[in-house]
């Protein structure tokens, strides 16, 4: 029940609320054609969503599918990490939060810094890719944060970094707030500054109508290695610019390979 989301975005997910139930239903979707499946869900009130109790599934549908398997984790012990590597998870994304005021407002969560940097360690070390994700205006649509966001996953080597932007959703106490697109600017090139080596990508939630065309707009010409979900605006643009453009079907957060490649004639 987060200011931002309320549980709204919940609401239009697959629900899978047992181990059977997801294995059931992974198999329907790659029988249907399904390349991946993101394993998300609500946290509980110490920051973490239980995706170590579907670790049965897990295994069970990595042994019967070649499914890519990404999940929300939050919060991370090192022993519930290497669980879940062992079970075949492929990545986690993790949400990084650089001001702890932001996640006591918005998310509800007492939390503090260390809390960040152990559960990130505890991914890398485990041996799982993780993707962390750092959010522009989530506090309230302004910026605070989002560069010690950066600076904390400074403390791995990520597989890529995800900028993402707050959502406007109906029905929440934060429904009519929007981050402003000069504000994706400053994080996109911060995080293209200091991770040279790394893919910086736009997350697939970034705003909405005009605002997501110019935030893709200014997340191209900054300098990003992929946009999730771009709008056919932005695709137009990208191709009249002299760009070589390429699609995948996967999670923002993967590497693109062959496997998750679009051809589009």
């Amino acid at each position: 029940m987060c200011k931002h989301c309320g549980g709204k975005l919940l609401e239009r997910l697959i629900p899978a609320t047992t181990c059977q139930e997801l294995e059931r239903k992974a198999l329907l979707l790659h029988r249907q054609g399904a390349k991946g499946i993101l394993l998300t869900g609500g946290c509980d009130r110490y920051g973490a969503v239980p995706i170590d109790r579907f670790i049965p599934a897990i295994r069970a549908i990595k042994e019967k599918t070649d499914l890519i398997l990404i999940a929300h984790t939050g919060f991370i012990s090192y022993k519930e990490a290497k669980a879940l590597k062992g079970s075949g998870l492929d990545g986690i994304g993790f949400d990084v939060i650089g001001d702890v005021s932001t996640a006591r407002e918005v998310y509800g969560l007492e939390v503090s810094e260390k809390e960040y940097i152990e559960s990130l360690r505890a991914i890398e070390d485990s041996g799982i890719m993780v993707f962390p994700h750092v959010c522009v205006g989530l506090h309230f649509g302004d910026l605070r944060g989002e560069f010690h966001a950066l600076e904390l996953i400074r403390e791995i080597k990520p597989e890529t970094i995800i900028i993402t932007g707050l959502m406007p959703v109906a029905g929440t106490p934060m429904a009519h707030i929007k981050p402003e697109p000069s504000d994706f600017e400053k994080v996109i090139k911060r995080a293209i500054e200091m991770f040279q080596e790394i893919p910086i990508v736009l997350g697939c939630a970034h705003s909405s109508g005009k605002d997501r065309e110019e935030i893709e707009k200014i997340a191209l010409k900054s300098g990003v290695s992929g946009i999730a979900a771009p709008t056919m605006k932005i695709t137009g643009f990208a191709h009249e610019s002299g760009y070589e453009i390429h699609y995948y079907g996967t999670c923002c957060g993967l590497v693109p390979c062959e496997k998750t490649r679009i051809l589009i004639s």
